[in-house]
């Protein structure tokens, strides 16, 4: 018997935080974006428009922003400061963040002056897909489906000032939180070249 998690919000209300997306990529560019000075960044919790449940302990929400600050850290040595998850967590522990905090630029600003970062990267998963296949001879596969836009939130111009959309589908065995896990990796990986390009901090 095929068990399948399915989780694809609805986007009325976010839409009006987002704006108009265009497929790929959009950049609204800001003033100074191309500074020499390194900059830091934190990444928030990423939002959903309604709780995910938590796959085998796993919670995609928080398994995004950890994987992405690895990813950033381990690309953007030397070019830029990321903010240690840690960090980021006991700020919105502290302010109590709330998962729709990330549709609120006020929330955000004084988040990133509560861990002293000039950008904090945000993330929205618009789709999350697992099916962990059939029981043997159905020809059912294992597959992870994800859709998530990732967002520069500038601290001191107190708005988003860019913003990317991925995909990535994705064929292999494993637990429904493997599965979760690889998906989400998948499609944040094209997101960090992006970013430190983004920021202008290519050198």
């Amino acid at each position: 018997m095929d068990k399948r998690l399915r989780f694809v919000p609805g986007i009325g209300r976010v839409l009006l935080w987002l704006g108009v997306l265009s497929a790929g990529v959009s950049l609204w560019p800001a003033a100074g974006a191309a500074s020499s000075t390194v900059r830091t960044v934190g990444i928030v919790d990423f939002y959903v428009s309604s709780p995910l449940a938590s796959f085998e302990g796993v919670l995609p929400e928080q398994f995004a922003a950890d994987d992405l600050t690895g990813l950033l850290t381990r690309a953007g040595t030397g070019r830029l400061a990321v903010t240690p998850r840690r960090v980021v967590e006991r700020a919105e522990a502290t302010m109590g963040w709330r998962n729709e905090d990330a549709l609120r630029f006020g929330r955000l600003r004084a988040l990133a002056d509560s861990v002293g970062a000039d950008q904090l990267v945000i993330g929205w998963i618009t789709m999350l897909n697992v099916e962990t296949g059939g029981s043997r001879g159905t020809g059912d596969l294992p597959t992870s489906d994800v859709e998530l836009v990732v967002q520069i939130f500038d601290a001191a111009q107190g708005r988003i000032v860019a913003e990317s959309r991925q995909r990535a589908y994705a064929l292999f065995g494993g637990t429904r939180a493997l599965l979760a896990e690889k998906g989400l990796h998948l499609a944040l990986a094209p997101t960090v070249p992006w970013l430190i390009a983004t920021l202008g901090l290519e050198r």
